[in-house]
């Protein structure tokens, strides 16, 4: 497993419906953890947290949260 932090703007994924508690949330205490992806050819693609990442990309007027952690597994940790 590798952890790095990454612009948003890097990462796809699909805009998800998310509760204003999960919104507050991540305003209030940030991730508790890391995004997972996957990593193809060079783009990165999420695997679990649409959710908080379209939280996350609604405060990006903010400047706030930017930037978030990320991380890939490798194919043993599968």
């Amino acid at each position: 497993m590798r952890i790095q932090q990454v612009d948003i703007t890097e990462v796809f994924f699909q805009t998800k419906e998310y509760t204003q508690g999960m919104y507050d949330s991540i305003v209030r205490i940030g991730l508790s953890f890391p995004v997972k992806v996957s990593l193809e050819q060079g783009k990165f693609y999420c695997q679990d947290g649409h959710k908080r990442l379209s939280a996350i990309a609604s405060m990006e007027k903010l400047e706030v949260y930017k930037n978030c952690l990320l991380y890939t597994s490798d194919a043993a940790d599968e």
